[in-house]
């Protein structure tokens, strides 16, 4: 392998210390010297500077450095660099646009795809065992006769987290450049939102530009998801998902476990053929391709039909319905179904 020995210790401690891609994204992000650095922490500024011969003002610079370029995450044992891979690649990626060296999409797709990371991670999520990540509704999807948990309403989890928030580009888009949907709708909060802001990530928001900003992702198509608990606390982030780049959608679907992954919302959609014309936009708006056109008997169009085995309940195609009562959202799963907490594995939360 090429690289020095430090990055190459840091590709072992991502799990890759044979991947030929994964020192390519190394040597693209980092000198040598940096890798040694990172494998020093986490450790106090005091230490740091002592080891290395420089003032604790010069340590602060040099991981502010490493922090906007994505190479360092916030930890609850202080800054360190992320182990897991997948955060790593959310880091970089999520960076400010002037951070991130042009070569370095491709590579991370290089890993992805040419050495099967993206099935890797499907397959590793699955193995977990744990539904760590889950879809809410839309905005406007839900009827507003229809009282939403305050854990999966957006506007009620934005109104709750409102003292900081901040929102970045999305990382996996951003890296597989598969589709044309928004870029700028992740929503943080708190202390995700607070690391953003310092590394320059991100823009703050008040809460009336998250709903905007989450509206705008809604009407896209996009799948809003949050982890997979009801405490409002542990709630962070929402995303916005594709199903063509996301780092959780794309390799659930690679390995069959979309729903052992991600969970649904406690909706599901339902389409009405008797109003249905025929229009076909709502299979195009659906980002996991629960929709599909049929030619059904008795109908000369073909008409959306829609497979609940499928349907993440995420609303989506909702507003997409030129026909008022065209599709619907059904109430399937009772408040229960949202879990308290994740019991096992949690590091597949890796945002």
């Amino acid at each position: 392998m090429s690289g020095g020995e430090h990055i190459h210790k840091l590709a072992e401690w991502s799990g890759k210390g044979e991947s030929p891609a994964m020192h390519r994204i190394l040597e693209c992000a980092m000198t040598d010297e940096e890798a040694r650095f990172l494998l020093d922490l986490p450790a106090s500024t005091t230490d740091l500077a002592a080891k290395y011969g420089i003032d604790e003002k010069a340590v602060e610079a040099k991981i502010l450095n490493q922090a906007r370029r994505g190479l360092v995450v916030s930890s609850r044992k202080g800054i360190r660099y992320p182990r897991n891979l997948a955060t790593l690649h959310d880091n970089i990626l999520a960076s400010a646009e002037e951070q991130i060296p042009a070569e370095m999409p491709k590579l991370w797709m290089d890993l992805y795809d040419g050495e099967g990371w993206g099935e890797e991670i499907g397959r590793g999520m699955a193995a977990f065992g744990v539904t760590a990540l889950r879809t809410i509704p839309s905005l406007k999807s839900i009827p507003s006769d229809i009282p939403l948990l305050p854990h999966e309403s957006i506007e009620a989890i934005i109104e709750a987290n409102r003292d900081l928030i901040s929102l970045r580009h999305c990382c996996c888009r951003r890296g597989a450049k598969k589709c044309s949907h928004p870029l700028e709708v992740c929503i943080q909060f708190g202390r995700r939102a607070e690391y953003d802001l310092y590394r320059g990530s991100g823009r703050k928001l008040s809460a009336d530009e998250a709903i905007a900003a989450a509206l705008e992702a809604s009407e896209s198509g996009l799948v809003p998801t949050v982890t997979n608990m009801s405490a409002m606390q542990a709630l962070e982030f929402i995303c916005f998902c594709c199903g063509c780049c996301c780092l959780v959608l794309d390799p659930a679907s690679k390995v069959g476990a979309t729903k052992q992954i991600l969970a649904p919302s406690r909706f599901s959609a339902k389409g009405d053929n008797e109003k249905c014309d025929g229009c076909l936009k709502c299979p195009m708006q659906c980002a996991i391709d629960a929709i599909e056109k049929k030619n059904l008997p008795g109908y000369a169009e073909q008409r959306a039909v829609i497979d609940p085995e499928k349907c993440m309940g995420c609303g989506a195609c909702v507003p997409k319905c030129p026909i008022e009562g065209g599709i619907i959202m059904e109430l399937v799963q009772p408040p229960e179904f949202i879990p308290e907490t994740i019991t096992g594995p949690t590091s597949v939360v890796h945002i």
